[in-house]
């Protein structure tokens, strides 16, 4: 893969995942998440302090490394195929353990963390299926190659 290529990936899928990621946490959950507001969670819309650029800092982190592992590790001649499954592989390595330790932690409601998890694997095959877009895997001598 060419490093062209890496950036523009990582680019549209950190984009999209920004969308997703303040579709559900800043309008689906956020009736959800009104009573923790002050609590367990700092309200993001009256003047954020400096730790509010940790949320799209961690998510390019997370979208840098998707990539980087996506294009060594993607194995179905199918982009989508590819895209999907490594969607869900991202979601149970990185989405799944945050909210069961935030849930064992924190007094969140069972209904919140299901549709938390529920959402987040959603956007993971979203950002999934963008990065196989960009990235597809080629087949070369019958074999897998990236």
């Amino acid at each position: 893969m060419t490093k062209k290529r890496f950036v523009a990936a990582c680019a549209a899928a950190f984009i999209v995942s920004q969308i997703l990621e303040i579709l559900i946490h800043g309008f689906i959950l956020a009736p959800d998440y009104a009573p923790y507001y002050g609590k367990l969670l700092r309200p993001m819309d009256r003047g954020a302090d400096w730790r509010g650029l940790l949320l799209p800092l961690a998510h390019l982190s997370f979208i840098v490394a998707f990539v980087w592992v996506y294009a060594r590790a993607a194995t179905s001649p199918s982009w989508v195929e590819s895209g999907i499954i490594f969607g869900i592989f991202a979601w149970a390595i990185a989405q799944v353990p945050l909210w069961l330790l935030w849930y064992a932690e924190q007094p969140w409601p069972d209904s919140l963390v299901l549709k938390q998890l529920a959402l987040e694997l959603v956007a993971a095959v979203i950002v999934g299926l963008v990065v196989a877009a960009i990235v597809p895997v080629r087949r070369t001598e019958g074999r897998v190659a990236h």
